[in-house]
This record gives structure tokens, C-alpha cells and sequence, in this order.
């Protein structure tokens, strides 16, 4: 798979946008029951080393999407907005599938796409790395309409993703964890068997 997408026009904050990109590719390979591959995207933002006044390059996905892009924390482009300095998704993807379990596991290296200056610190240039995030899901198929699902995230986050998320917390805590047990239950209860019409 690969996409491009652009936006023009204002921003929400009357800002032009010129030059704002969400652009990517995935690819994934099969072999037997397991598949895996590897994923790039970019969504671009402002450089702060280069400032347009009235204009603004930062991609804004608008109403997100919560769990299909970006990890499954959901550290970005949901709730609390993007980086000023756009976003980039270096990620693996790992899958195994039988008849009763399902595994997935992802991993994810994020950076910011543009130069971002910390005006806490002097403006000085920020790192552009913001973290790396694993994703662990696991599916059991306990009867036809019932599945049991368990997932595990951890997200070791840096100093720039403190900065970029105007986050509040102890420094010395950055690694986020995140689990949940669900069950599915998705009874078909107009399912009707098909009968052959004779002609």
C-alpha cells in the first residue's frame, strides 16, 4: 500500500496551509500462518527554523483515527492535537493467524518530521526523536459468535515527547504502559440458513 494526501486552505485557527502532506507506505508478506512487514509514514509540520507568518505546514487529520495509525496509545493526533513539528511512523508489523488464535505485535519508532525549538530551554533545536512504542494483541475464539481479546502496549517515551505534549509528569518517569481484557460478543440472530430455489 502507499497514500498521499494533501491539504490546503485555512486551519481551524485561520492560518493559511501550504505545503501539508500525510504520505506513506506498507507492505506485508505472507508465509504460512504468519505475516509481517515493515511501514513508513509522514505527516509534515511547521519548521521553526524557518517561520511563515500567517501560513502553517502542518498536516491536521482532522478527526483522527484512533488504534489504526500511530500505536495504539494514541499519543498523537488524538485528544491533546499534534506536534508542531509534524510526525514520523517508522513501524514492523507482525502478525500470527490459526483457527481459534490470533497475534499481533507492533513495533513503532517516532520522530518529528520538522525542526522543533524548546522554549523552555533557550530554544534550543529539540531532538527529533519521540519515542518508540510496542503493541501487543491477542485474540482467542472461545465459540461462533464469542472472542476474548488481551492487549498490551508500552511507550518509552524521550525528553522531546515530555516537551511536545506539554506533559507535566516526573522526569524520571517516561515509559507508559497500557493493557485491557474485552470480550466480543456479536450473536447473529438473523442469520437464516440459504435454501437452493428450484427452478
Amino acid at each position: 500500500q502507499a497514500w498521499f494526501y494533501g491539504q490546503s486552505g485555512k486551519d481551524r485557527d485561520g492560518l493559511m496551509i501550504k505545503n501539508a502532506y500525510h504520505y506513506g507506505a506498507f507492505a506485508m508478506m505472507q508465509k504460512g500462518k504468519w505475516s509481517f512487514g515493515p511501514g513508513y509514514e509522514v505527516l509534515t509540520g511547521n519548521n521553526a527554523l524557518k517561520p511563515v507568518a500567517g501560513q502553517t505546514s502542518k498536516f491536521d487529520p482532522l478527526y483522527g483515527t484512533p488504534h489504526k495509525h500511530w500505536g495504539y496509545m494514541d499519543y498523537f493526533y488524538v485528544g491533546t492535537g499534534s506536534p508542531a513539528g509534524g510526525l514520523q511512523d517508522a513501524y514492523l508489523k507482525l502478525k500470527y493467524v490459526n483457527k481459534v488464535f490470533t497475534f499481533t505485535a507492533d513495533g513503532h519508532y517516532f520522530s518529528t518530521e520538522s525542526a522543533t525549538l524548546n522554549k523552555l530551554d533557550g530554544n534550543k533545536l529539540l531532538d527529533k526523536k519521540l519515542g518508540t512504542e510496542i503493541d501487543f494483541v491477542g485474540q482467542v475464539a472461545m465459540n461462533k459468535f464469542t472472542t476474548l481479546e488481551l492487549g498490551y502496549s508500552i511507550m518509552k517515551g524521550s525528553n522531546s515527547l515530555e516537551y511536545v505534549k506539554s506533559s507535566t509528569i516526573d522526569k524520571t518517569k517516561k515509559t507508559g504502559n497500557w493493557a485491557y481484557l474485552m470480550i466480543n460478543i456479536r450473536p447473529d440472530f438473523f442469520y437464516t440458513k440459504p435454501v437452493a430455489i428450484k427452478q
